[in-house]
């Protein structure tokens, strides 16, 4: 059998466990190992598999993913999060749907020290739900808002996805990052002109009047001080060559932990869980990138990639034929996979061809994770979904999928924006990078 024979047999097989909720780690494993062995041999193959964790777990770039998750962690514990939904409140809670515009907003802010965002979409859920279910908004607009701000988290710097995506395609972190920058403000001005729009339809959804803050507006720009310190030290500090994206992420970590035990009164106890939270998530992580390592020496053998670069040629589809066939794809692995695994399954199948069609490899990047974006909020199995379900057990599955339906035809819209204009992703990394 042709090698590239069994690498599509293999990425059925792959898509087929998925399909059976086989964890994605553990089935990119079995199939990279079982198709390796079919075309290279057993022994190689185990060779692959002592090896290929150690690669993975001893790769000094891959510590940033922790670190970023671990300020995350701190900065919840420093109320850093409750302190961006008060200032926002104070500054434009007393509009109508005032509230979900400052969850959105605060989603915003704490994206900046999060990378996470699942983490976001729990964070500010646990914050901001309780006053928009007091300030009578609808089941429907208060947590559907907050599962669409929870993914600023994914491209908003810093963004484990974009780390991931330069690490696995070897293009700058620190460039990546640039690049999510605009997208990332362009989603929070579309979240803030969808709950315009909605509460304009069906202003019942929001309330009956608008919720003034407590603080003043001084007291509202002093809370985003420390927002501001964090980041502007932690990205200043990368573009500004005094870090490394790694040291940054440690700089950002151990400043978190210093508001944290001054600011939030956290102790041991908290530090402790901190940590676990970051262990946690971070392991799932690491078993997803041993399976994307055993499943790409599988993907190299097979030499599948170039054979759907040949595909291509021959069916002489334009460039932009070859993006729409990728995005079709992305948005319905969406509904099923999550984000994370998405982009470390594809984007080593799917890079060849955007290369050979000529596009530029970090404006796709900034594509395919507002395309995987798209994901954490899409029916049936968007994962900002679910958190914000556990988050508000009371609240009806459907009332929450139905909210982020707007929000989803905002993305939608911007991704067709970014396509348009590849100069939204590309403007700051031209000038800066």
């Amino acid at each position: 059998m042709a090698p590239a024979t069994v690498g599509f047999i293999g990425v059925a097989i792959l898509l087929l466990l998925i399909m059976v909720r086989c964890p994605i780690g553990l089935s990119m494993i079995i199939v990279g190992f079982g198709g390796f062995s079919a075309i290279v041999g057993f022994k190689p193959a185990m060779s692959i598999i002592e090896n290929g964790p150690y690669e993975v777990a001893s790769n000094y770039s891959f510590t940033m993913i922790p670190l970023f998750m671990l300020m995350g962690s701190f900065a919840a514990r420093a109320r850093i999060s409750t302190d961006l939904f008060d200032a926002a409140k104070t500054l434009i809670g007393h509009w109508r749907g005032g509230l979900a515009m400052a969850a959105v907003s605060a989603s915003a802010g704490f994206s900046t020290i999060s990378g996470s965002s699942l983490a976001t979409a729990a964070t500010m859920a646990r914050v901001s739900l309780p006053e928009m279910k007091a300030a009578g908004y609808s089941d429907r607009m208060a947590a559907g808002s907050l599962a669409a701000g929870g993914t600023l988290g994914i491209m908003i710097p810093p963004s484990i996805a974009l780390l991931l995506y330069g690490l696995i395609t070897e293009q700058s972190v620190a460039t990546m990052f640039l690049a999510g920058f605009l997208p990332g403000l362009l989603a929070y001005l579309l979240y803030l002109c969808a709950i315009i729009i909605m509460v304009r339809i069906r202003p019942e959804w929001a309330g009956a009047v608008g919720v003034k803050g407590e603080d003043t507006v001084g007291q509202a720009l002093v809370k985003l001080l420390p927002i501001l310190l964090v980041f502007g030290l932690v990205m200043g500090g990368i573009y500004a060559s005094i870090f490394t994206p790694t040291e940054a992420a440690g700089v950002g970590a151990v400043i978190t932990l210093i508001m944290a035990v001054v600011r939030g009164g956290m102790r041991w106890k908290g530090f402790v869980e901190a940590v676990n939270e970051t262990l946690a998530v971070a392991s799932m992580i690491f078993v997803i990138l041993i399976g994307a390592e055993v499943f790409g020496y599988f993907l190299s053998v097979s030499q599948l990639s170039f054979e759907l670069v040949a595909l291509i040629e021959r069916m002489n589809l334009p460039p932009v034929g070859v993006l729409v066939i990728i995005i079709l794809f992305y948005l319905v692995l969406g509904c099923f996979m999550d984000s994370l695994a998405m982009i470390l399954l594809t984007v080593p199948i799917f890079y060849p061809m955007i290369m050979a069609s000529g596009f530029d490899p970090i404006w796709f990047g900034i594509i395919a994770v507002v395309t995987v974006e798209l994901g954490l909020i899409t029916p049936p199995v968007g994962m900002n979904i679910f958190v914000i379900k556990s988050v508000a057990p009371q609240v009806p599955l459907v009332e929450i999928m139905r909210g982020v339906l707007p929000f989803v035809v905002t993305d939608l819209v911007r991704l067709g924006f970014l396509i348009a204009f590849p100069g939204i992703a590309l403007l700051l990394p031209s000038l800066f990078g």
